[in-house]
């Protein structure tokens, strides 16, 4: 049975909560508003589903102590590893792409699930002995950590999560204390690399980059998910067109409207207003992240609570760019908003994890 110390229920973050109870509210409003596919207006019952699993799952890594979990990041990390890896084996193809695995009557992403491995393992090398101050054993220590995954991921194929590792990785090592040379080499290595990679993209992947460069490129094509996304955002003004007004959304003009574009139905159904609240509370969301790394006495801790932070922060920010034709299409679902189990699942262990920062400060 688990128990939590009353100690530690004085210090809950109940703002981080109550932002959070805001964001799935809104999502499962959102979805509720969607026929989607054979599931119908299900996929907000099923949305419900999921959080509360992920309260259940964010309950149960609160009341563990983070610390703990760090020194397990190495067996959490292999775990994870094999879940990618057998994905290729075991996994289900959907439009094209392997991500997804069935377990029963669930099915899971293994990619979304190992975003908080990575974090631990992260955390775990730049916290070793050896890594203080983190220098140049510690990158060659990182970087294969790094680069398996990403390769893993990336043959899925799923560019946008492989990417995703990148900022949170570089955030982990400022917050480590890396020195600034250091930083710009790895900068400078990673930007010499890029005429490489433009080489392996698939050809969509190319396209939707020569799309972001060039909006009308293809408007029935590859660049119709971008232009539909803005028509649904400009089209909700100040206040939105309301569930029934929502046309772009409602008569599935929009596509990926209940995963990676549900900001735009957003936008369209409650305008400019609905956004400034929905991101308000992830504003909030990410002061008391950024607010409990900042505060916690201990590296691991900071480091915790800067990866899980930094991980959801830019999501977010990569999402909402990519809707709104400021960044390229890359497939990441907008955390605790777009449908999605796993992705749900792993926000709020995220979230359980800050909680688990915050509750052990004061011990």
């Amino acid at each position: 049975m688990i128990g939590i110390d009353r100690r530690l229920l004085q210090n809950v973050d109940w703002p981080l909560l109550l932002a959070t109870a805001g964001l799935v509210a809104m999502s499962a409003t959102t979805l509720s508003t969607l026929n989607v596919g054979r599931a119908g207006g299900g996929v907000a019952l099923r949305q419900l589903g999921w959080a509360a699993l992920g309260v259940l799952a964010l309950l149960v890594v609160a009341s563990l102590d983070y610390r703990k979990l760090v020194r397990a990041a190495p067996a959490f990390y292999l775990l994870g590893l094999g879940g990618l890896a057998a994905v290729f084996a075991l996994g289900r193809s959907v439009s094209g792409a392997r991500r997804w695995i069935a377990l029963g009557p669930l099915t899971v992403q293994p990619s979304e699930l190992f975003k908080l491995c990575f974090v631990l393992m992260a955390v775990w090398i730049l916290t070793s002995r050896w890594a203080q101050p983190p220098g140049g054993s510690a990158i060659v220590m990182m970087l294969p950590v790094a680069a398996v995954p990403f390769v893993l991921v990336v043959k899925q194929p799923d560019l946008g999560t492989a990417l995703l590792l990148v900022p949170v990785l570089l955030a982990l090592l400022v917050g480590a204390g890396i020195r600034l040379k250091l930083l710009g080499a790895l900068a400078a290595a990673g930007l010499g690399t890029l005429p490489a990679a433009w080489m392996v993209l698939k050809d969509y992947q190319r396209e939707r980059i020569l799309v972001y460069l060039d909006p009308v490129r293809d408007p029935l094509g590859s660049a119709y998910n971008v232009i539909q996304a803005k028509i649904a955002i400009g089209s909700g003004q100040l206040l939105g067109k309301g569930v029934a007004g929502a046309t772009q959304s409602r008569l599935a003009f929009l596509p990926e409207r209940h995963t990676d574009f549900i900001f735009a139905v957003f936008a369209e159904t409650w305008g400019f207003v609905g956004c400034l609240v929905l991101l308000t509370c992830y504003g909030l969301l990410f002061v008391r992240g950024f607010d409990i790394a900042a505060s916690s006495r201990e590296p691991v801790g900071r480091l915790v609570a800067l990866g899980v932070t930094g991980l959801i922060a830019f999501q977010v920010l990569i999402n909402v760019g990519m809707v709104t034709g400021l960044l390229p299409v890359v497939g990441i679902p907008l955390p605790l908003m777009s449908y999605g189990g796993s992705s749900m699942l792993v926000s709020l262990m995220g979230l359980g994890l800050l909680l688990s920062v915050r509750m052990r400060q004061f011990q």
